[in-house]
């Protein structure tokens, strides 16, 4: 609470995810000194690269080079890896965006890609009200 947060739900194996992470990463950059913080919860499918399957800790560590490969402008920001995040938000697919208000309240549900434009809109608008 206190601060606006966009949950950025995120596939290893997700090519839309690694097109939309250009755009999360373009906005935490113009928006984080307003006090936008940006999550990227994901979650393990059970396989890795090309399909193989993998154990947890295998997975683990794909997850990790995928994220540093095709995510870098957002390593700094927290990554839990969690079925139960997908499950809380209801998120059954990738990627999905979900912006919370500064007092917690989900203001925006988005499966799916979102252009620059439109997610920036909705950004300003829960960065800029209820300031203290």
């Amino acid at each position: 609470k206190g601060r606006p947060v966009l949950l950025f739900f995120w596939a290893h194996w997700c090519g839309e995810c690694k097109r939309e992470a250009l755009v999360v990463t373009r906005l935490l950059a113009e928006y984080r000194d307003e006090g936008l913080a940006v999550i990227a919860p994901t979650r393990r499918y059970g396989y890795a690269a090309r399909g193989m399957e993998a154990t947890s800790g295998q997975e683990l560590k794909y997850i990790a080079e995928i994220r540093n490969r095709y995510y870098a402008g957002l390593l700094d920001i927290p990554v839990p890896v969690s079925e139960e995040n997908f499950k809380n938000y209801g998120a059954s697919t990738t990627p999905t965006l979900v912006l919370l208000d500064r007092q917690g309240i989900v203001r925006m549900y988005h499966p799916g890609q979102m252009s620059y434009d439109d997610l920036a809109a909705r950004v300003q608008e829960v960065t800029t009200s209820g300031k203290p």
